[in-house]
């Protein structure tokens, strides 16, 4: 699919005039973000368009350049999801220090190892990765078999969060759930 959209092809594309924020301006270049990336097929390896609307702060739903800028990058569901995370936490961050939190000062906390209150060095970084893992399944449809987060960034941003004792049920439930969707995929 071709956008027409007007300007020059160095032109750098930018959020839409409703949107206050926009977490594909942090994150893809200003290379990635060019104009004539509309131009390019959409890689294998990229940001599906159901991942794209989550994360869209505004839910807007008409033409967006940007969306369409997103799917051209090689970025993939994981890690842009996890960058949406990140957000919620510098979000948390600012209440908690009071003040404003730079992006990258998230980013390292996010993934520094401490103890989290389990009696183990952990970072959320790592919760993250193990939930993405547990919530990813093989979905079989008419089109063939794809791998879908059935998480959400807000749901996965409470689950890494959670104090010790939730934290655990959060794992022993997502291990029974794993435990009944195989069986139900079985039939």
């Amino acid at each position: 699919m071709y956008i027409k959209i007007s300007g020059k092809p160095d032109d750098l594309i930018k959020r839409c005039d409703t949107c206050d924020h926009c977490i594909f301006e942090d994150i893809l270049s200003n290379e990635q973000r060019k104009i004539k990336v509309l131009k390019q097929k959409i890689p294998k390896n990229h940001v599906h368009r159901g991942v794209i609307e989550q994360l869209c702060g505004r839910n807007y739903d008409n033409v967006c350049p940007m969306k369409y800028v997103a799917m051209r990058s090689t970025i993939d569901d994981r890690t842009v999801m996890q960058m949406a995370v990140i957000e919620n936490y510098l979000q948390y961050l600012g209440k908690k220090f009071k003040k404003k939190v730079e992006f990258e000062q998230a980013l390292a906390e996010w993934g520094k190892t401490q103890d989290l209150g389990r009696g183990k060095v952990e970072s959320y970084a790592r919760r993250y990765d193990y939930i993405w893992k547990k919530g990813m399944r093989i979905i079989k449809n008419s089109y063939g078999t794809i791998e879908k987060q059935i998480f959400t960034s807000d749901f996965i941003y409470e689950m890494v969060m959670a104090k010790p004792c939730m934290y655990e049920n959060i794992i022993t439930l997502l291990k029974i759930m794993i435990k009944e969707y195989n069986k139900r995929e079985e039939l």
